[in-house]
């Protein structure tokens, strides 16, 4: 090798190992204005004054023994760590942001420097302070065509990485009560939550409420302790880096406040209704200004209002209630419920002073109405029950709400089987009642045969389509009693009661037989199938815990895949 050969080897060794550092280095460098600290393992041992200013402390000291890693965020944190170890490196400062000891947040050049010389785990980390220049360090989510519209929104936008707020919009700001974003980044999106609530923003249910693509009624906690009503909807958006959300709240509190105050009126003029009926019928007769009186009154309330005689017959309605029961067409009305005649005989006998029941108006169109009846006696001047005055409200509404909340606390969302919380209570329940009363009970743990090649050859919009599919397959092949539920990827559970082993056996055919049969058809033409493989476990009396005959049920599952896979195997 010719010598002029070996100083340029020498000196690409030399640009390939980086930089040479020392421990006396550090007071040269005090003089810079840029972060300059000596780390052991990723933890500061020596740090510049601009560092200790930078990242939010008042002395060097009280930064020494700190991870570095702990003043980025959570997305550059793992990064930095593979930096500080050794295990990566980057020839270029990297464009990140820090999180100071005060909560603020800066946006930085950072680079990592090998330092070998003081010891095999030192590295010296520089860091430039960009929160002042023209172009942020990290780029913003949200395109940059939409950012002024989002940041102006009516409502409050937000954006959360792995539970923590990294962005919020003015709106957002301003229905938190707080003075300046800085406030809420870096907040756990449960923290803007009261504690009944931010309990149900765990995963599954934030999952539920995502594929759902509905808003939401719950309530956001202000950081002055108050509370505020709304209705949120959350986004997943795509990412590779962790769980990335969008969220949107809109304050229905004025709303609310609104349909409490017409609530209130209504509650006021049914009050004033059985307040003048009963003067009148103190009196011993209802004179013409008072019945005027009552059809105006009555006639204001959108709700069906009226009031029955001793004799059961209705005397005073107004046009909700003419509306709704007194059509003059022959088949057009509806007709009070078996209910009402009921708490009407009961009344007028002056067993009850009060009556109140739901119930549901079938109307002639084949429609319905859920209603709720609040119905009072009025009294003659002996104080005896003389005539009865009533009140209907829609309550379709809540009714509907009901259900569908019910529904995404126990339901799968893709699928539409139970989901592993309803499907282990209810097969929990089950076995409890196998054992009081000596019935059998059946679990069959149902896994779907090499379906990471559906989802590796066709994608996963055709692998939940299968998922789907299987559900109602084997939906049709069970009994009203029976129950399917989704554990979690592929893998279901199937629950049969009063079913001893035999005829387990022939349930876990037909099903497997029905999944085999089914075929899923793809658009160029071709189509999917599946076959699955089952473990089928009954339960013993002295099993109290369901995930014991569960777990043998898995067993068997594990059997029949070792055998070959479409098949059964039992426990």
């Amino acid at each position: 090798m010719e010598p002029d050969q070996k100083i340029i080897d020498l000196a690409s060794e030399r640009r390939r190992r980086g930089p040479r550092f020392d421990g006396g280095l550090m007071q040269i460098l005090e003089v810079s204005r840029d972060l300059i600290c000596l780390c052991r393992s990723g933890s500061i041992t020596a740090i510049n004054s601009a560092g200790a200013r930078m990242l939010g402390g008042k002395t060097t000291e009280e930064m020494i023994g700190r991870s570095m890693a702990e003043f980025l965020i959570p997305e550059y944190g793992p990064v930095l760590d593979l930096f500080l170890s050794g295990m990566s490196s980057e020839d270029r400062a990297v464009p990140t942001r820090i999180m100071r000891l005060d909560g603020l947040t800066r946006d930085v050049e950072l680079q990592v420097h090998r330092a070998r010389e003081i010891a095999k785990d030192a590295t010296v980390v520089t860091c430039r302070d960009l929160s002042d220049a023209e172009t942020p360090a990290v780029p913003a989510r949200l395109d940059s065509r939409f950012h002024l519209f989002v940041e102006n929104a009516m409502n409050l936008v937000c954006h959360t990485f792995n539970g923590t707020i990294r962005y919020i919009n003015k709106a957002g700001v301003a229905l938190l009560g707080a003075a300046e974003p800085e406030a809420v980044l870096g907040l756990r999106l449960k923290d803007i939550f009261p504690d009944d609530f931010a309990r149900l923003l765990q995963p599954a249910m934030i999952d539920s409420i995502v594929a759902e693509d509905a808003s939401v009624p719950l309530r956001l906690r202000r950081l002055d302790g108050t509370d505020v009503e709304a209705v949120i909807k959350i986004a997943r958006l795509p990412s590779k880096a962790g769980c990335e959300l969008m969220v949107e709240a809109r304050d229905v509190s004025g709303h609310n406040r609104a349909l409490a105050a017409l609530r209130r009126t209504n509650e006021a003029l049914e009050a004033r209704i059985d307040q003048r009926t009963r003067e009148l019928a103190e009196h011993g007769r209802i004179a013409d200004t008072g019945r005027r009186f009552t059809e105006s009154l009555t006639a204001t309330i959108p709700n069906p209002v009226w009031f029955k005689d001793c004799r059961g017959e209705v005397r005073i309605s107004n046009s909700a209630f003419d509306a709704l029961f007194t059509h003059p067409a022959p088949g057009h009305a509806a007709i009070l419920p078996e209910e009402d005649s009921i708490t009407d005989s009961e009344l007028l006998a002056g067993s009850i002073a009060q009556a109140r029941f739901e119930a549901t108006i079938l109307l002639p169109g084949g429609g319905k109405v859920e209603g709720l009846f609040l119905k009072t006696a009025t009294l003659d001047g002996e104080g005896r029950p003389d005539g009865i005055v009533g009140i209907m409200t829609d309550i379709g509404e809540r009714r509907v709400m009901e259900r569908e909340m019910r529904r995404l606390t126990t339901t799968d969302p893709l699928t539409g089987a139970l989901n592993r919380r309803s499907i282990l209570s209810r097969a929990a329940t089950e076995l409890e009642r196998s054992r009081r009363y000596g019935r059998d009970l059946a679990l069959i743990v149902l896994d779907v045969d090499h379906f990471r090649q559906v989802n590796d050859t066709h994608g996963h919009a055709v692998g939940d389509h299968a998922l789907r599919l299987l559900v109602a397959a084997c939906m049709e092949g069970l009994r009203g009693i029976d129950a399917i539920g989704r554990m979690g990827g592929e893998e279901f559970v199937v629950m049969l009661p009063e079913t001893p082993v035999a005829g387990a056996m022939e349930a876990a055919e037909r099903l497997r037989q029905r999944i085999a049969a089914a075929r899923l058809p793809l658009p160029d033409g071709g189509e999917v199938s599946l076959t699955a493989s089952l473990g089928l476990a009954i339960c013993r009396p002295d099993e109290r815990e369901i995930e014991v005959p569960l777990a043998r049920a898995g067993q068997a599952l594990i059997r029949a895949k070792a055998a070959g896979r479409d098949r059964i195997e039992v426990d």
